[in-house]
C-alpha cells in the first residue's frame, strides 16, 4: 500500500519523495527548478537581451532610434557628433565591418589617453555586477555586444 501511495505522490508532484534522503533530493530538485527558472525567465538575471532592446536602452540616446546619429544627446552635449550607423556598410565598400563595430562598442582594446573617446566602454558597463571579468560575465558581455552588432547590421541602408 505504501508503494502505491508513494507512486501516486511521485506522479502528482513529479518528485521522488522518500524518507530521509528523499527530503534532500526534494530540495535539490527545487533548487534546480529555481535555477532553470532564473536562467530562462523573462526577467531573470541571466536572461539574454536582444540587440534591439540594448540598442534602444543604451545607443539610441546618441545615435537615434533610427541609427542616423540624430539622438537627443547630440543636441544637449556640446561637440557630440554620433556616427550615422545606417551607412557603415556603404562607407566600407558595401561590406558591414562587424569586427570594427564590435571593437568600437566593447571599447576595451583602445589605449586610454591616446584617443578621445566620448562613447561608453560597453565591454566594461555590461559586466555582471559582482562577477566582473569572470568567464560567465565575459560570455554574457560577448553575447550582448554580438547581438548589438547584428542589430546594427540590420539597420544598414540598402
Amino acid at each position: 500500500m505504501r508503494t502505491n501511495t508513494l507512486g501516486r505522490r511521485r506522479k502528482l508532484v513529479g518528485l521522488a519523495v522518500v524518507r530521509h534522503s528523499g527530503v534532500r533530493l526534494y530540495f535539490a530538485q527545487l533548487g534546480i527548478i529555481f535555477l532553470v527558472a532564473l536562467v530562462c525567465g523573462s526577467g531573470g538575471v541571466l536572461a539574454e537581451s536582444s540587440g534591439k532592446s540594448d540598442y534602444i536602452a543604451v545607443c539610441a540616446s546618441c545615435h537615434g532610434e533610427n541609427g542616423r546619429g540624430n539622438g537627443e544627446a547630440k543636441y544637449t552635449l556640446a561637440g557630440l557628433e554620433p556616427t550615422d550607423l545606417t551607412t557603415l556598410s556603404e562607407r566600407n565598400g558595401g561590406q558591414f565591418p562587424s569586427e570594427e563595430v564590435y571593437r568600437a562598442i566593447d571599447g576595451r582594446d583602445q589605449i586610454l589617453g591616446h584617443e578621445h573617446r566620448r562613447m561608453p566602454m560597453w565591454g566594461l558597463d555590461f559586466q555582471k555586477q559582482g562577477d566582473e571579468f569572470t568567464e560567465l560575465s565575459e560570455a554574457q558581455v560577448k553575447a550582448r555586444i554580438s547581438n548589438l552588432v547584428e542589430y546594427i547590421r540590420s539597420m544598414q541602408r540598402k
